[in-house]
């Protein structure tokens, strides 16, 4: 694959495919002239990753490392604290730039943190794992947990470009591919039906995923270019995640080892269809022929452990509510979906009923 200019996102260019790192010294020096850098990583991006990238950095702009621990934890205002201390003691000022060299949770922490030091300065997202290509390193949405509420603080802010380079995928655990392989099933179940059908055959693969790269990402950044501050049509990018959300945060606090964002969707995306059909929004055909194609390619949880009680609350959190109504984004068919879907709370515990 080589690389393509793939999108532009609300202006600013996602760049995706083999050797795209080859463009980043050409990208930071014009015209942006940027006086110093920060590169934001991760204990395994620091490792993995980052000796790739020093290769591809232009040698006249002076930069430095901050390394955070992985995982969900790190999502949280200690962290950010800490790296905005580190802003300033470099004296990062409006003219300088911040690199988010990770995954998920680096590009979330990482927007974050850039959106608000000085009111916001640039970044860049050099995604390194199939969560941070196709999700969130795309999009300029941008946050942290407060406590166990995923995503509870955050901000809309953009990179100057995304740089997504499949190299970056070689030292990728299994289970952080399985991860992000939740979020492309759920961007062709919302907008691409021919990208299902694909992956319902292979699933998301090693082996397929650089060719698939592009119609991926170009499910959720058409979206995003139609509605780049979550309005209205951005909001079918939640599918799967009110009830995948009240499964992680429910894990969250529970477990001692807590089950993975996307573990935690494909069930939500699993449940989800099963309530629109209960609705009579989804037929039964789409409905099963979607729970047997996740539960074949994803990992299948269980979730015996959290009551239909504790689900619900954790679901009356979620940022798509409006007066103590629950709304969800449902698909109404493989590759088309609704927002803003009001959910009678007995047709949510009927449904959750059905999976224990």
């Amino acid at each position: 694959m080589s690389i393509e200019f793939s999108f532009m996102q609300q202006g600013y260019p996602v760049f995706s495919g083999e050797n795209a790192l080859s463009l980043l010294e050409e990208l930071l020096n014009v015209p942006n002239d940027f006086s110093k850098m920060l590169v934001l990583c991760d204990d395994n991006t620091f490792e993995h990753c980052l000796p790739s990238l020093k290769k591809h950095l232009p040698s006249s702009i002076p930069f430095d490392f901050f390394k955070m621990k992985s995982g969900e934890s790190s999502k949280s205002l200690s962290v950010c604290e800490s790296i905005w201390q580190k802003l300033t003691d470099m004296k990062m000022g409006r003219n300088d730039l911040l690199i988010n060299l990770g995954g998920g949770v680096v590009c979330d922490v990482g927007g974050f943190v850039a959106a608000t030091y000085l009111r916001g300065i640039s970044f860049l997202n050099i995604p390194t794992s199939v969560m941070g290509m196709v999700d969130a390193g795309l999009g300029g949405k941008n946050g942290i947990d407060l406590h166990h509420h995923k995503n509870r603080i955050g901000s809309f802010a953009f990179p100057i470009a995304t740089v997504c380079d499949p190299v970056f995928l070689n030292t990728l655990p299994d289970v952080e591919w399985k991860n992000g392989c939740a979020e492309v099933f759920k961007h062709a179940l919302i907008g691409d039906a021919k990208l299902f059908e694909m992956l319902s055959v292979d699933g998301c693969t090693r082996a397929n995923f650089n060719s698939l790269l592009h119609s991926i990402q170009g499910v959720k950044l058409k979206v995003v270019e139609d509605d780049p501050f979550e309005d209205g049509f951005r909001k079918v990018l939640n599918f799967g995640h009110t009830v995948g959300h009240a499964i992680e945060s429910a894990s969250l606090k529970k477990d001692s080892t807590p089950l993975s964002h996307g573990e935690a969707v494909a069930m939500g995306m699993i449940i989800e269809n099963e309530i629109m059909f209960q609705l009579g929004g989804l037929n039964a055909y789409s409905n099963s022929k979607c729970r047997e194609v996740l539960e074949k390619h994803l990992t299948k949880v269980k979730i015996t452990s959290y009551s239909e009680d504790e689900l619900l609350e954790w679901m009356k959190f979620d940022k798509k509510n409006a007066n103590s109504i629950i709304r969800m984004s449902l698909i109404t068919s493989i590759g088309s979906c609704s927002w803003n879907v009001e959910v009678p709370q007995d047709i949510i515990r009927t449904a959750l009923q059905s999976f224990r």
